[in-house]
């Protein structure tokens, strides 16, 4: 035990903050360590609280270390990382909890049990099916990396992701997203238009004006007077009071970041929010791009806007609505008056407790503190690009166009994006019958029955009362309209043939009805007595057309039967 070597496993290409607690997987090789509090789980394992290493885990934490270093080398994310981090942590917590053998040889088994304990947890309404999904599902990935397994040690576990499908929303579903997303980037316009200059470095509180009339006051980090115990009447401690009151005067006439970064925060995730929803970045691109001098190149519906690079502009940063030009520049003006050269960030928020300039933005302050009381639905990143992706498709209709404006594949698009719509199902329906119709086109088209016609029924006269109708809903109604037309055509004989065979079986299988009611085998009678009056005709016409017909003949007693018909004909037959 005394010459085990623990090496290094921490990760000194990842960015802390100043209060964050750096990443090191010794905390997998004692027994109760992943458990314990990591801002003291170092200092315990110091102390000796947590025993000595289990030198049997030791070969796979190194592996499993080896894996996510070669994925945040890679370009990783530092968030998905950490999340890895904190799955690995609960896994070998619950492994030391039931005392369960983690090593190289054991893994696989208790991880397919620690599989087993998530899903009876589902199963008890302990934690959501796709809590236990999405766990398991990172700490099965990072052991495939680790050892280097072909098959996902997911699949040979009974966790199984609850796969609803896409559902399609109604026409209410549709304009009431369409509603929700248009009321935020409202509230979000707002946000910024009540917070110029002026407003940030003035006196407080700030009233946020809504242009529905609605007001809200903003306080900058100090609490609303109505809220503070010590400014109510009556409140009998007068120095308290009093030293309340120089506090918050000092907080107000301190008119920098240190007093205002809230409200300039504010404006600057609303800012975010109206910028994603315009060019359709991720968050994870928008929020790391730098402030650099744009220029605009005017295109069909707005504008690119490039880099300056060496007296030269460089390629295309992003593409924006010519209507957000103004709203852009404007925040640009803002951007630079509020913090100079102090940031290269083109969304430079004000971090604090220590936190890295890179750490995604907190939608909290907006989502309770603004939407929540003005009643307003929040729209997140996600949900924007969406709707946005979505709202483009059902413009174009074209997927390849949709996918290059997104920034996607055409099978990213269609399989994560687009949704189904009702709507948009309607107005194809509408568009295909306009295009398929006879009667709205006024084009010749197959009938229901074969050859042509205009898809105006209009019956031949002089027919007997129990002809079929012509009413271009069944094939032998076809046969007695005055539109019919028949096509010159082997293949429209060799279906003319068919179509008699089909009507012969239907003849022979018939049993009369009871007694009183009409003979219902007569329509069937005239609709032979036509084909054969066609058939008689193709045959008698000319040489060629007596070929057709003998050859028609010829696969019938074959049983090759018209493609139209098949089907029809082996079902009369009970085939």
């Amino acid at each position: 035990m005394r010459d085990v070597v623990i090496p290094d496993l921490t990760f000194p290409m990842v960015k802390y903050g100043l209060r964050e607690t750096r990443w090191d997987l010794r905390v997998l090789l004692y027994r109760g360590a992943a458990k314990a509090n990591v801002r003291t789980v170092f200092n315990r394992m110091a102390a000796g609280d947590f025993g000595r290493p289990l030198v049997e885990r030791l070969e796979l934490v190194k592996l499993i270390h080896a894996a996510m270093t070669a994925r945040l080398v890679g370009g990783g994310a530092k968030s998905s990382a950490f999340n890895c981090l904190s799955d690995l942590r609960e896994f070998f917590a619950w492994a030391d909890e039931f005392e369960q053998a983690v090593s190289l040889e054991t893994v696989e088994n208790t991880f397919r049990h620690w599989a087993d304990y998530l899903r009876n947890r589902v199963r008890l309404k302990a934690i959501e099916n796709s809590t236990a999904c999405a766990g398991g599902n990172v700490v099965a990935t990072i052991l495939d990396e680790a050892l280097e397994r072909s098959q996902p040690l997911f699949r040979t576990t009974r966790l199984r992701w609850q796969n609803h499908g896409a559902r399609a929303a109604g026409v209410a579903a549709d304009k009431q997203n369409l509603a929700d997303t248009f009321a935020f980037g409202h509230l979000c316009l707002d946000v910024i238009n009540s917070l110029p200059l002026e407003a940030v470095w003035g006196p407080l509180p700030v009233t946020l004006r809504l242009r529905d009339g609605r007001m809200l006051e903003q306080w900058s980090g100090l609490r609303a007077p109505s809220t503070v115990a010590s400014l109510q009447p009556g409140y009998k401690n007068r120095i308290h009071t009093r030293t309340t009151l120089q506090t918050r005067a000092d907080h107000e006439a301190d008119r920098t970041l240190r007093t205002r970064h809230p409200l300039v925060n504010l404006r600057i995730l609303a800012e975010l929010m109206v910028f994603i929803g315009q060019t359709g970045m991720n968050l994870a691109q928008a929020h790391e791009l730098r402030r650099t001098q744009y220029s605009y190149a005017s295109s069909i519906d707005g504008y690119k806007v490039c880099e300056y690079k060496d007296r030269r502009k460089g390629e295309v940063a992003f593409e924006i609505y010519r209507d957000y030009k103004a709203v852009f520049e404007e925040y640009l003006a803002w951007r630079d008056a509020v913090f100079g050269a102090t940031s290269d960030r083109l969304f430079p928020f004000v971090r604090t407790m220590g936190a890295l300039a890179s750490t995604p933005p907190d939608y909290k302050r907006l989502r309770e503190d603004i939407c929540a009381p003005m009643g307003i639905p929040f729209v997140g990143p996600q949900m924007l690009r969406n709707t946005r992706v979505n709202w483009l498709l059902r413009q174009s209709r074209n997927p390849e166009l949709t996918a290059e404006q997104a920034q996607h594949t055409q099978r990213t698009l269609l399989r994560v994006y687009e949704k189904p719509s009702l709507q948009v199902a309607q107005v194809e329906l509408i568009q295909f019958w306009q295009r398929n119709d006879p009667r709205l086109t006024g084009k010749p088209t197959p009938c229901p029955a074969l050859g042509v016609c205009d898809g105006v029924p209009k019956p031949l006269a002089g027919l007997p009362p129990e002809a079929p109708k012509a009413d271009c809903t069944q094939p032998a109604g076809c046969l007695f309209c005055e539109h019919h037309r028949d096509v010159d055509s082997e293949d429209y004989v060799w279906s003319l043939a068919s179509m008699r065979f089909l009507n012969g079986v239907i003849l022979q299988r018939f049993r009369p009805p009871a007694k009183g009611k009409a003979d219902a085998a007569a329509h069937v009678e005239l609709t032979l007595e036509v084909l054969m009056a066609k058939l008689t005709w193709f045959s008698e016409s000319n040489a060629q057309r007596r070929a057709w017909v003998d050859e028609a003949n010829e696969k019938l007693h074959e049983g090759d039967f018209h493609l139209h018909w098949r089907y029809l004909i082996e079902s009369a037959q009970g085939v």
